[in-house]
């Protein structure tokens, strides 16, 4: 990364996936693009763990990328007087009933997805009368991780989904995602686009809010929600492995080589 060379740190790429890196001889690990990890579950999840075994400094932090490896992290910040999408959690093992689950919140439209995925994985959306031909998604979903239950919010169609990136807590730039017509996800896999955003400072506080209730300051986070009545309400905070639409912002960079090296320079996690 040329904005790492500038203020002369170094960097090397590596694969989580190849047996033949040293983990070990690194100062940091810097989480970025594993993004097959939710679909090798069952490899990934005992790598990260041997990763957080060894001591190794980790970029976010070790406390925050466990909790947020698993989207029940959304209950800890509506407890904490975040603005969040309403969510219901069925853990896995546990019998279900979507439609009841749902109907008990008053939605008739809703979104299921993976507490552990990425890029919609196993995500799908439908009306409660539809449910039953979704039965076969939910027992797949429930296999090997819990399922979250969400009401569908059409402001993602009409008015796209907002992603806020801050490093160190400060905001840094906006980008608004949008889906293709008549589709409901917004990332690049389903046709997706995006475009820089011009914020207001009340929702970037939102945004700022849902990153003070991490259990520490994340050196890089991405914020999504949409704009509902008129106030920023959280859809996930992405601070595990974010894209951070580094290109949209000529600053962006510096940003985040910045609060690498602000976290190199700190006493932290040791060997």
């Amino acid at each position: 990364m040329k904005a790492l060379d500038d203020i002369g740190i170094d960097s090397q790429p590596a694969v989580w996936s190849d047996a033949g890196v040293d983990w070990l001889a690194f100062d940091a690990l810097v989480f970025r693009t594993p993004w097959d990890y939710f679909a090798r579950l069952a490899e990934f999840r005992p790598w990260l763990d041997a990763r957080i075994k060894s001591g190794v400094r980790m970029i976010n932090a070790r406390e925050i990328i466990e909790w947020n490896f698993d989207k029940r992290y959304l209950r800890d910040l509506a407890q904490a007087g975040v603005s969040v999408i309403p969510t219901v959690v069925v853990r896995r093992g546990e019998p279900v009933d979507v439609v009841a689950l749902a109907r008990a919140q008053g939605w008739e439209e809703i979104v299921i997805k993976p507490s552990i995925s990425g890029s919609a994985y196993l995500t799908h959306r439908f009306r409660l009368e539809d449910a039953a031909k979704h039965h076969g998604d939910v027992a797949q979903i429930l296999r090997d991780r819990d399922l979250l239950i969400q009401p569908f919010l059409p402001e993602i169609m009409s008015d796209g989904e907002l992603s806020l990136l801050f490093f160190d807590g400060v905001f840094s730039h906006a980008i608004r995602k949008r889906a293709k017509k008549g589709e409901y996800r917004v990332q690049f896999d389903y046709g997706g686009t995006n475009e820089n955003a011009e914020v207001t400072p009340e929702w970037i506080d939102g945004a700022r809010a849902c990153i003070a209730a991490a259990p520490s300051l994340p050196a890089y986070a991405r914020v999504d929600g949409v704009i509902h009545q008129g106030k920023f309400v959280l859809m996930e905070l992405e601070i595990f492995e974010p894209l951070l639409y580094l290109a949209r912002h000529p600053e962006a960079p510096a940003r985040f080589a910045q609060s690498i090296a602000r976290r190199l320079s700190q006493p932290g996690q040791t060997r």
